[in-house]
């Protein structure tokens, strides 16, 4: 008798210890079985506990979907799995693999979007960066309902201007509407403080400040030019004088080749600022804050011209006599190494 009973209690312990190293092998271990070092999975919303666990399983990012689910369902925490896009690149328990979920802790991508940038070249960027999303970016910045709800300055008629240059980091499944509220948040948060009592102050409506500020960061990259450029245009509105700024022209140009012409600036459009008089109808990039800042405080100056000088700065000066002896010297004669930036 005492030893059947030995007898049982051997296989019972052995059978608790074997399920006490299946649980922990399935459950407890650390696992990664995918060939690939980086594993991304996508939870969409309304995914069943079935369908996340068959998810992970086919993913190799976990041992066995069946223990997956029913460790999920026995600790209640499915419910909390949120939706998101997931990155797995080392090995993982189930249970760590849970609490990512539940926590929501998604792979995010993160954006750069340099300062003079159009909105073409932001959705280009953000088409290259990895989004799960449609991408149809030039929809919802040109959607009249959408702008108006994001109260911008001006009555805008696309979102030009107003995708704040910056550093950004999104889940890749991020809606094409939810990047670019975020964009036009962060240009508000970033705009100077009084910003409009400070176009007014200078002869400008918010709007139009957004428009200089933008002109102004396309025309330099050095941040102690700016408010000196910013001088140049301001003192041309005062009398009446076109600003005859490249940078428009460009704007304006379908299927720019990168080699502006003669032909170019004598060619009518409603950005040719060498056609039109003062500033034109839109912004034509996304001004930083440091171009915002000059466009509503400009350099006390009598400048009216100024060109480049080939090391990405730039001669200013008074007069048209001054100004073509300038062009003489760094436009005519450039050296192999010259920028205009």
């Amino acid at each position: 008798m005492n030893k059947k009973i030995t007898l049982f209690l051997g296989l019972l312990f052995g059978l608790c210890l074997a399920t006490i190293l299946t649980g922990y092998s399935l459950l407890w271990a650390p696992y990664h079985g995918a060939q690939s070092p980086s594993v991304q999975v996508s939870i969409k919303a309304g995914s069943s506990l079935k369908q996340i666990s068959n998810q992970l399983d086919r993913a190799q990012v976990i041992r066995s979907k069946n223990a997956f689910f029913w460790a999920a369902r026995i600790k209640g925490v499915a419910p909390r799995f949120r939706q998101g896009v997931y990155r797995f690149d080392h090995p993982l328990s189930a249970f760590e693999v849970m609490a990512i979920l539940v926590r929501g802790e998604e792979h995010l991508l993160q954006i750069t979007i340099p300062e003079g940038y159009r909105m073409t070249e932001i959705f280009a960027l953000l088409r290259a960066s990895g989004f799960t999303n449609p991408g149809q970016y030039e929809t919802w910045a040109t959607k009249k309902s959408f702008i108006d709800s994001l109260k911008l300055p001006g009555n805008p008629k696309s979102l030009e201007g107003f995708l704040y240059p910056e550093t950004y980091r999104f889940s890749p499944s991020t809606s094409e509407r939810a990047v670019l509220r975020h964009l036009v948040k962060t240009f508000k948060d970033h705009l100077p403080p009084r910003y409009a009592a400070r176009a007014k102050s200078v002869g400008l409506s918010p709007y139009q400040a957004v428009t200089l500020a933008s002109i102004i960061e396309k025309e330099t990259g050095k941040g102690t030019e700016r408010p000196l450029i910013s001088s140049v245009f301001h003192n041309r509105m005062k009398i009446k004088m076109r600003l005859q700024t490249d940078p428009t022209v460009i704007y304006g140009i379908k299927n720019y080749k990168g080699n502006i012409t003669r032909k170019h600036l004598r060619t009518y459009s409603i950005y040719n600022t060498y056609m039109i008089p003062g500033l034109p109808p839109t912004p034509i990039a996304s001004p930083g804050l440091a171009a915002l800042n000059a466009a509503v405080s400009p350099a006390k100056t009598k400048f009216l011209y100024f060109v480049g000088k080939g090391d990405g700065s730039h001669q200013f000066t008074k007069t048209l006599r001054a100004h073509n002896n300038a062009v003489r010297k760094f436009q005519h004669r450039r050296r192999k190494d010259y920028r205009s930036y």
